[in-house]
C-alpha cells in the first residue's frame, strides 16, 4: 500500500517537473502581461511544490523521480485541434507554397486553453492524494496532508486566476482572431467575385441562445457566444475550410468543392467529419470550462447542403465585404432549423457525394409537406434531407 502511494506521489512529481518548464517557456513567449506577471508567481509555487512532494517521498522511504510527464495528454481536448490544423496547414504548404493558417493570437489562446486544462488536472491529482492519505494510518499522515493542502491552496489560486482572467484575455484576443479569421474566407472569395462555384455551405447554430440572454449577465452571454464561435471557427479552421461570417450565434462556414465526373463535390466528407468534429469540441468545452465555471451546457446544431453559389461583393473596392448567394446557403440554412441539438443534417446533394460508408451513418429524414417546400432542380421532387445517426 505504502509503494503504491509513493508511485502516484512520483506521478504528480513528475507532472510538477514537467511543468516547471512549460511554464518557464509560457513565460518566455506569453505576450499578455498579466499572464506573464501570475506565470511568474506560479512558477515559483511550481518549486515549492516539486520540493513538498520529493521530502515526502523521502520521508516515505521512496526516491522522488526526475522524470518529466507528457503534459500534453492532460490538455488533449487543446492539443487534438492544434496538431490537426498543423497538419492540415503543412499539407496545404506542401501543396500550393501560398496558405497559412497560423495566427499568433489564436495560438496564445489555444495555449492558455492548454494551461487550464492542466491546471485542474494538477489540482484534481493533489485532492485524489490527499483523499489517499486520510484511509492511511502512519505517524507521517498528519505533515504529509498539511504539505499537500499547501499545494491544493496554491493549485487553487491559479485555477481561480484563469476563472477571472480568461475572459479578460479573450477580450483582447479576440478582435484580431475575428479579423483574421474573416480575412481569410475573404480573400479566398475575392478570387472568385462575380462568379458561380461549388461550394459546401455549414450552419452551426448554438442551441438555446435566446434563453441565455434572457436568463444570463450580459457578461457570461458575451462570453459564451465569443468561447462558442472560437471554438466552431477553430474546427472549420483546422479542416482547411473557410468562416464566412457570424450571424448572430450562428458561424457560417464554407469548403470549395472541386467538381470532377465521379463525385460531385470531393470536399462533402471533409465537410460531414467537420461537423462532427465541431459537435465533438463542444462537448469538450462543456467539460473543461463551462461547468467548472458555472456557465449553461452549451449545444450545437449543424446543417450542411452543397451546390453552385454566386459570390457577390457589396462595394467596388478590394476591401468592400464578400458574401456567398444561392439555393444552397438558404437550404443549408432551413435544413439546421430542422436538425436537434449535437445532431448534423445534410442536403441530397451532400448526402449524394458521400461514400457509402459515410452514407450508412445517415438516415432519411421524414417531415410534413407543410414544413418542407424546398425542391431538386434536377428532378423536381422534394429535396432530400438526410440526419446522421445516433
Amino acid at each position: 500500500m505504502m509503494s503504491g502511494l509513493v508511485e502516484r506521489l512520483n506521478e504528480v512529481l513528475s507532472i510538477e517537473n514537467a511543468s516547471v518548464n512549460r511554464i518557464t517557456s509560457r513565460i518566455s513567449q506569453t505576450p499578455i502581461q498579466e499572464l506573464n506577471r501570475r506565470l511568474k508567481q506560479h512558477l515559483e509555487e511550481t518549486y515549492l511544490q516539486k520540493s513538498r512532494l520529493q521530502r515526502i517521498i523521502t520521508e516515505l522511504g521512496g526516491k522522488p523521480t526526475y522524470a518529466k510527464a507528457d503534459l500534453s495528454m492532460l490538455a488533449q481536448p487543446a492539443t487534438i485541434i492544434m496538431k490537426k490544423r498543423f497538419i492540415k496547414t503543412t499539407e496545404s504548404k506542401k501543396e500550393n507554397n501560398v496558405r497559412d493558417n497560423s495566427m499568433p493570437e489564436e495560438d496564445e489562446l489555444v495555449r492558455i486553453k492548454q494551461d487550464r486544462i492542466i491546471e485542474f488536472n494538477e489540482l484534481k491529482d493533489y485532492e485524489s492524494l490527499i483523499q489517499a492519505m486520510q484511509t492511511m494510518n502512519m505517524p507521517q499522515q498528519h505533515e504529509i496532508t498539511l504539505l499537500l493542502e499547501q499545494s491544493v491552496q496554491e493549485e487553487e489560486s491559479m485555477a481561480y486566476w484563469y476563472k477571472i482572467h480568461e475572459p479578460l484575455v479573450i477580450d483582447k484576443l479576440w478582435p484580431k482572431m475575428i479579423h483574421a479569421s474573416i480575412r481569410r474566407g475573404q480573400k479566398f472569395l475575392l478570387n472568385h467575385v462575380s462568379s458561380k462555384i461549388p461550394l459546401i455551405i455549414i450552419y452551426a447554430d448554438l442551441v438555446g441562445s435566446t434563453t441565455m440572454s434572457m436568463t444570463l449577465s450580459i457578461d457570461k452571454l458575451v462570453d459564451v457566444i465569443r468561447v462558442y464561435a472560437h471554438e466552431i471557427s477553430h474546427v472549420v479552421d483546422s479542416y482547411g475550410g473557410y468562416v464566412l461570417k457570424y450571424a448572430g450565434d450562428a458561424v457560417i462556414s464554407f469548403f470549395p468543392g472541386r467538381v470532377n465526373n465521379k463525385d460531385k463535390y470531393l470536399a462533402s466528407d471533409t465537410s460531414v467529419e467537420c461537423g462532427k468534429s465541431m459537435i465533438n469540441v463542444i462537448k469538450e468545452t462543456n467539460k473543461t470550462f463551462n461547468k467548472k465555471f458555472g456557465y449553461p451546457e452549451l449545444f450545437t446544431k449543424i446543417g450542411i447542403d452543397a451546390g453552385e453559389n454566386a459570390i457577390v461583393q457589396y462595394g467596388y473596392d478590394q476591401e468592400s465585404p464578400i458574401d456567398i448567394l444561392g439555393y444552397g446557403m438558404n437550404i443549408a440554412s432551413k435544413i439546421t432549423s430542422l436538425t436537434g441539438p449535437n445532431k448534423i443534417s445534410i442536403g441530397e446533394n451532400v448526402y449524394k457525394s458521400l461514400d457509402h460508408k459515410t452514407q450508412r451513418e445517415f438516415h432519411e429524414l421524414s417531415m410534413p409537406d407543410n414544413r418542407w417546400k424546398y425542391i431538386n432542380y434536377g428532378t423536381d421532387r422534394p429535396y432530400k434531407v438526410y440526419t446522421l445517426n445516433t
